[in-house]
């Protein structure tokens, strides 16, 4: 019997290699794009990637809150934005990073480089 994972796109591998590239049989398959840079994505891509937290205060206004991480995000050069949940451990499809913000009642923290 075969093994059916209810989709026609083939398995995408994230980390390890499969097993015929592991093996060495076909060394090519991962490398065929190893020479771009940050510079040549930026420009096919039309800008990087932004990594952002959506952070929630809990707590009264007149004493010291807790806050928490809520989720994690990517925002996309288009201005598009995806999250993964931390507590929830939902994903969320977004038209900006700070409409998941809103939408989610967060503070938007952008982590990393600010330029991207």
């Amino acid at each position: 019997m075969e093994h059916f994972n209810g989709s026609d796109h083939p398995t995408v591998y994230h980390g390890a290699y499969p097993p015929e590239v592991a093996n060495g049989s076909d060394s090519n398959v991962f490398h065929e794009h190893a020479g771009l840079t940050k510079e040549d994505v930026r420009a096919l891509a039309g800008g990087l990637p932004r990594v952002f937290a959506l952070v929630q205060e809990f707590g009264d206004h007149d004493e010291e809150g807790v806050a928490e991480v809520v989720a994690y995000g990517l925002a996309l050069p288009g201005g598009e934005a995806a999250t993964v949940g931390v507590t929830a451990r939902g994903f969320g499809s977004w038209r900006s990073a700070d409409s998941a913000a809103h939408r989610l009642r967060s503070d938007l923290v952008w982590l990393g480089e600010a330029g991207g």
